[in-house]
């Protein structure tokens, strides 16, 4: 169905991608992994013809008989979204923020003259409630930002399936998605190629994804595929000194030297979070949402903390409430003993805790330049140029990047290096605190082991404590010495890290681990 051959990609001169090739039949599962910044993602937009301005492509792309680098523009619009599906890597990025979700599904039949506006509302239900956002729960007149990431991923994965596409490129369709919800949508992807005969071009770093999922898989470094195979061949072969990197940076646990001390830093109590909802009639109660129903958390200094769960079960908008940004209904919130109020909170106290978003374009200013943006918790802590300039290149370059990094913009960074960049602003004047919302999800393997070993070297020098929130539960049991486990806004169960995932004691965790995707021990043996 889909034939690349000799793939190159030059931006301004700079070699991107150099001789790319592979092949997708109908009803197969192509799997690309690779690094951040390997050439996975231009791989596909520079087939789908997206490449950026100042990009000379060469080689061929061979689509149902046709090369889609000779197609002209608007024969590739009457292709893209019928013919080629795409799910992009940001889900925010990727949505209108200002249109209504059933709108945005609806729209994609609607261009292509495929149905009415009131047949394609109709297919937007259909769709969305496929996909695990049904209208009940998720009406088609919400806005982008009254859902949380996963449920972002998931309209993202409705428009993108909402033709049955013949082919359907999924550019890491699962970063955003907690365990259960993952594996429901890998299950949806793979019913939609048995069922349609559509082919599947799944980007990943996520190496147990492609094990589950791909037939054969290729691996990216540096623009060239370096080893493709079948998946199981080459998972048990690893026969490229990268692909062998990859795997052993996949299992990678960070060596800590625990110090955790008595003192609490950050003491949450009884906290509680309600949103009001729309009137379901004229002159009736206004209902409200829980979203965060009576959470008790401490976390000690040296301590890091992990707090898992499905996504929109409460923990971005607990942290919200933590980091001052939202307003709670109930309970308290201090760190190192000074409450925290969301309407009064003054530069001291929030110079103690930084975070690290689960959006990493979307938290930053587009228009400033990378050094501007790793500075900006400097005026919770005035100091001059001077002063901060060399901190933030340390920062840049204790992350992974160059000090040079400073001088160039958010949009000119791969989604895991924006990550890398979040995170050196988190640490830049050293807080006592730092919440990571899904902060190594965007990542590679091989970046992740280095930001949790950096993670875990500041802590030891610095006695730094963290929260981790994430659905990746590897990470969780990696670095962190406790865990809680939240559902529907309460805390169902919480222990030590390793007791938790050895003996659960609550169904809905060992419902979580169980739905934690695994790459067969026999093929990494």
């Amino acid at each position: 169905m889909l034939s690349v051959e000799g793939l190159s990609l030059d931006i301004h001169g700079s070699p991107i991608l150099r001789g790319v090739s592979f092949g997708i039949a109908p009803g197969e599962v192509f799997g690309l992994v690779g690094e951040s910044g390997s050439g996975k993602s231009i791989t596909a937009l520079a087939a789908m013809g997206l490449e950026p301005r100042g990009a000379e492509v060469r080689g061929a792309v061979g689509f149902l008989d046709r090369d889609l680098l000779e197609v002209p523009e608007p024969e590739m619009n009457a292709l893209r979204g019928r013919e080629i599906g795409m799910i992009f890597q940001e889900p925010m990025t990727a949505l209108n923020p200002v249109q209504r979700i059933g709108d945005q599904v609806a729209e994609t039949l609607v261009v292509h003259g495929a149905a009415t506006r009131a047949e394609a509302l109709d297919v937007a239900r259909e769709r969305l409630a496929r996909v695990g956002l049904p209208v009940d729960r998720f009406p088609l007149e919400r806005y982008p930002h009254e859902l949380s990431g996963g449920q972002r991923q998931r309209v993202c994965i409705a428009m993108a399936v909402a033709l049955r596409p013949k082919l359907l490129i999924a550019d890491e369709p699962t970063t955003a998605l907690d365990v259960t919800t993952q594996a429901q949508i890998l299950d949806l992807l793979r019913g939609l190629v048995a069922e349609e005969g559509m082919a599947l071009w799944l980007i990943t770093h996520d190496l147990a994804v492609v094990a589950d999922m791909a037939d054969h898989v290729a691996v990216m470094r540096d623009g060239r595929v370096v080893e493709a195979d079948r998946t199981e061949r080459l998972f048990r072969a690893r026969a490229h000194p990268y692909t062998a990197k990859l795997f052993a940076d996949s299992g990678h646990v960070p060596a800590r030297a625990v110090q955790v001390t008595a003192t609490p830093v950050l003491e949450v109590r009884g906290a509680v979070r309600d949103y009001p909802l729309p009137r379901r009639t004229l002159l009736g109660p206004r209902p409200a949402f829980r979203a965060v129903d009576g959470v008790d958390l401490v976390v000690h200094a040296g301590e890091s903390v992990g707090l898992v769960g499905e996504s929109g079960c409460g923990k971005s908008t607990l942290t919200r409430a933590i980091l001052g940004l939202d307003v709670l209904q109930g309970g308290t919130v201090r760190i190192d003993g000074d409450a925290v109020h969301a309407r009064h909170l003054d530069g001291r106290v929030r110079a103690k805790m930084q975070v690290v978003f689960q959006d990493p374009y979307g938290s930053f200013n587009p228009r400033h330049r990378v050094e501007r943006l790793v500075a900006e918790p400097f005026h919770l802590d005035p100091a001059p140029p001077a002063a901060w300039r060399p901190r933030v290149a340390a920062a840049l370059e204790a992350v992974g990047l160059r000090a040079a990094d400073g001088g160039k913009y958010i949009h000119e960074f791969s989604g895991g290096q924006r990550q890398r960049i979040a995170i050196a602003r988190a640490i830049v004047i050293r807080p006592r605190l730092v919440i990571l919302d899904e902060a190594v999800s965007a990542l590679d393997v091989s970046i992740r082991a280095q930001i949790l070993d950096l993670l875990a070297d500041l802590q030891g020098r610095f006695g730094l404590s963290y929260l981790f929130i994430s659905h990746d539960l590897s990470v969780v049991r990696a670095i962190t010495d406790r865990v809680l486990v939240m559902r529907a806004g309460k805390i169902v169960e919480e222990g030590p890290t390793e007791r938790v995932f050895v003996a659960p004691g609550h169904a809905y965790t060992r419902a979580l681990i169980a739905a934690t995707p695994r790459i067969p021990s026999a093929w990494v043996a």
